[in-house]
């Protein structure tokens, strides 16, 4: 049986966008909208098995509605930002689906549905959110009716719409010339509210018999009716569905072609619409086009190798563009030129091999082909150096870094997780991989990153590698007396806490008992109240802590605690028994401004603000009696920059003349000369130096410094007044994210801002602060990678036995032999100071010592 389906294209996405929460893509399309309405819309087609089908959209051009009233849906809100940019990608992806897209200036949806539904003699539903299209109700037309969010929907028919609304279809009309329509700002007439206009229409049918028979009528009802007669009959015809507005209802080009092409699915890949394109029963299952929709070759054969059969094996590995996947005791090699996808099991139990052996078998692989594609270099050389011994000497290409570069997600992802998240097949990954770089390469290309890729990530990786290896050795002495200091520390606050609230049985581990007792006993403060009792986070004892002696106390446990477990006591299983050293992993693909991590380990997180933490460097030290340690740190890169980057003279002249900057800035943000800057008002000038650029707002700097909001906001206007060249800068960031959708560094690095056009103001602040200090957080990140590349280049060159083992934010750190210090130290300097230029010197801090506290 044939069936037309119509859907108001407008309300659903208005539905689907408000029902889902807001969704980006990794390259900050919004999608939530979209996302919603094609979820809508393949139930559509499970339950209602339509034959054809058509979307009706509004477009901007007024309505013969407005000429008519110019207050005509004059209330409404703007479309929020988010969803504005869904709308054409909506249509795009009912093209792709050669599903009909109806349209006309002059006309609304419901004109157009109407129209169609009037003129066409098959059975027709119609979707929609608005309750207008409820008059187009008949014996072959039904209303499915979206309640509220994208399932839960009313279907509206001929037999039952009496039943449920207590009038007629054609009713809706004469309904809404009463009491009018808010949301169309249709009047309606004045004081005639719901309840009135239903009982005046099922008593009446219309208004043209209620104004016949006017006179029936009483008191104020009578006065409000005589008097809104014009408005009235207006209202009628604004709320009056024209059903010959002149679309074209012929039926052949809404005919539904089931099921859609691979196109959609390359599109719904492209979305990230994962529930969508691993549905196979939606999709032409053509293996030519599919392969298309992947933009991959797929492999001709599957070989599976015996490990053993050594001759054959290397038969067919050449000297040719190859991926490797290694899983466990799995490995699968793709050769392109040879469209091989080689598997190799080890059943260590049947063969009786290692995987040692296995790779063994593959060296002539990791030596010899023309270039080896990889997931994660820097693992993949650990795991052969740790499984087998050998070292990686072909050219390699790393996917995890070319999709870190242009297609971050904001986590870590394994392989599989990417082959997956692109939609390609799992069960041959090796193939997967190199149809991924073969994308990833091309994207490299359009995002003008493959210079970023080529020259600085991909060799940082090798750095990387040997710093790992090389480690850094540890005091193990020394920590364990700290840990037996702290531990008495610890012990004596604990001591402390309960005699100053006079609890001698208190856990001072318990947030609940310590909630009761500052809130409930003490009564400090009201109390944030929740599910387990008073909240005691640090930022609610730092807001009281004036209030009583023993909550510095506690903030002070937690905090010596804290150090205890996590760098003293969890650094012991760390520390290799033989050696002394700790070998921490860098993270190169975990942050959005590109600044490396490190995890087991975590030295990066190692607190340098407090004298407890800056105690912890001290832990440190060279491997032998041989080495020093010989740090370089720049000094305030990030400031430089932004005086570089803006072009700010003012600053650019107090670096050029090595002046104090937080005592300059001070000097100008409290209209004092320089030599009566107090430490109060450097240290107050330095946060806002630093608060400038991380986009602190006047609450963020008002908590940092404990002053009023509106002695922040002083400070931030004063630093503008004086500094407006940053100002105009930051303004400048913002702008340009907001169009071009990103934030960009000194070296391309980009940084998608969606956050920019949400229409919550708390996200569209963060997305503002992102944008303006991405440029300077991921740019420091750019100079530091260069700096490492060039240390590293020239310890090598100049065939230094002295290992760079560690960098810390702006900080470099050499394991140096003693006879090389003065060369080391040339090469740090020169190598960190000159790795860009810029109007402003970058300029670099040395230090040396027996321990890295020392050395800083």
């Amino acid at each position: 049986m044939e069936k037309l389906v119509l859907i108001d294209g407008n309300s659903l996405i208005n539905r689907a966008f408000y029902a889902m929460p807001v969704l980006t893509t990794r390259s900050g399309i919004f999608t939530n909208a979209v996302y919603g309405f094609m979820n809508m819309f393949f139930k559509m087609l499970d339950d209602e098995k339509p034959t054809h089908v058509a979307v009706a959209f509004d477009l901007k051009a007024p309505t013969f509605r407005h000429k008519m009233y110019s207050e005509y849906k004059g209330t409404r809100k703007p479309m929020p930002e988010e969803l504005r940019p869904q709308i054409p990608l909506l249509k795009e992806l009912l093209r792709l689906m050669n599903v009909c897209v109806m349209e006309k200036e002059g006309s609304e949806a419901d004109d157009i549905i109407g129209t169609v539904a009037k003129q066409t003699d098959i059975t027709t539903v119609i979707f929609t959110g608005d309750k207008d299209a409820f008059q187009l109700v008949d014996e072959q037309t039904e209303v499915h009716f979206t309640k509220r969010g994208i399932t839960d929907v009313d279907i509206l028919t001929n037999k039952n719409f009496t039943e449920k609304t207590g009038i007629t279809p054609l009713q809706v009309i004469e309904l809404k010339a009463l009491m009018g329509d808010h949301s169309d700002n249709i009047p309606g007439i004045a004081g005639v509210g719901e309840k009135t206009a239903i009982n005046l229409v099922q008593t009446y049918g219309n208004i043209d018999n209620l104004y016949n028979n006017v006179d029936q009528l009483k008191g104020k009802l009578q006065e409000k009716v005589i008097n809104g007669k014009d408005l009235a009959y207006l209202s009628k015809t604004l709320a009056t569905i024209d059903t010959n507005c002149g679309v074209d209802v012929s039926l052949e080009n809404k005919v539904l072609t089931f099921p859609f092409s691979t196109e959609l699915k390359k599109k719904f890949i492209e979305l990230e619409f994962k529930s969508l394109f691993k549905r196979d029963d939606l999709f032409e299952q053509n293996e030519e086009q599919e392969s298309e929709a992947y933009t991959i070759k797929q492999a001709t054969s599957v070989n599976v190798i015996n490990v053993q059969d050594v001759s054959e094996f290397n038969n067919l590995i050449l000297s040719n563009d190859i991926s490797l996947c290694v899983f466990d005791d799995k490995i699968s090699i793709y050769d392109q030129k040879n469209e091989y996808v080689i598997k190799i099991a080890v059943n260590l139990l049947d063969t009786g091999l290692t995987l040692s052996a296995v790779l063994h078998t593959l060296k002539n692989v990791f030596i010899n082909c023309k270039k080896l594609i990889v997931f994660n270099k820097k693992e993949l050389r650990h795991y052969l150096k740790r499984t087998a011994n050998i070292e990686l000497n072909c050219k390699v290409e790393d996917v995890a870094l070319m999709k870190y570069l242009i297609d971050f997600t904001g986590k870590e992802e394994s392989l599989t997780q990417v082959i997956e998240n692109y939609a390609l097949p799992i069960d041959t990954p090796a193939c997967s991989l190199y149809n991924l770089y073969t994308q990833l390469t091309d994207k490299l290309e359009k995002e003008n990153a493959q210079k970023l890729y080529s020259e600085v990530e991909l060799p940082l990786a090798d750095v990387l590698y040997d710093m790992e290896v090389c480690g850094f050795k540890v005091d193990a002495d020394a920590l364990f007396i700290a840990g037996e200091k702290y531990r008495s520390i610890l012990q004596q606050l604990e001591k402390d806490i309960r005699e100053s609230v006079n609890e001698p049985e208190l856990n001072v581990n318990s947030p609940k008992q310590l909630g009761d007792i500052l809130f409930g006993k003490l009564k400090l403060a009201k109390g944030k109240k929740t599910r387990k009792g008073f909240s005691t986070t640090a930022e609610i004892l730092e807001s009281i802590e004036h209030l009583h002696p023993v909550v510095p106390m506690i903030l002070q446990f937690r905090h010596v605690q804290k150090l205890l477990s996590t760098y003293i006591d969890g650094f012991k299983p760390l520390i290799d028994k033989t050696t002394g050293l700790v070998h921490t992993s860098f993270n190169q693909t975990v942050t959005a401004t590109g600044r490396l991590s490190s995890k087991e380990p975590n030295l990066q997180n190692i607190p340098v603000r407090d004298d407890e933490g800056k105690e912890l460097r001290k832990f440190f030290v060279p491997r032998d009696e041989q080495h020093i340690l010989v740090g370089a740190d720049y000094s305030q890169i990030e400031l430089r920059l932004l005086a570089a980057f803006s072009e700010c003279e003012s600053l650019i002249t107090a670096f050029a003349n090595g002046k104090d900057i937080h005592s300059t800035t001070a000097a100008k943000v409290f209209k004092v000369d320089i030599d009566q800057v107090t430490p109060q008002m450097r240290s107050s000038a330095k946060a806002v130096n630093f608060g400038i650029i991380y986009g602190m707002s006047e609450y963020g700097l008002a908590k940092t410094l404990k002053i009023s909001n509106a002695q922040a906001r002083e400070y931030i206007n004063a630093y503008f007044a004086e500094y407006p060249e940053i100002k105009l800068y930051m303004d400048k960031n913002v702008s340009f994210a907001k169009e071009n959708g990103y934030s960009i560094t000194l070296l391309g690095r980009k940084r998608n801002v969606p956050e920019l056009l949400s229409s919550n103001y708390m996200i569209r602040q963060f997305g503002e602060r992102v944008a303006m200090n991405m440029p300077l957080q991921g740019s420091a990140a750019d100079v530091i990678k260069l700096a490492m590349l060039g240390v590293y280049k020239r310890l090598k060159k100049e065939n230094l036995k002295s290992k760079l083992i560690l960098q810390v934010h702006d900080e470099l750190i050499i394991d140096t032999l003693i006879s090389e210090k003065e060369q080391v130290e040339k090469l740090l300097v020169e190598e960190m100071e000159g790795a860009v230029n810029l109007t402003v010197k970058l300029t670099v801090g040395l230090g040396s010592g027996k321990t890295w506290f020392d050395a800083k």
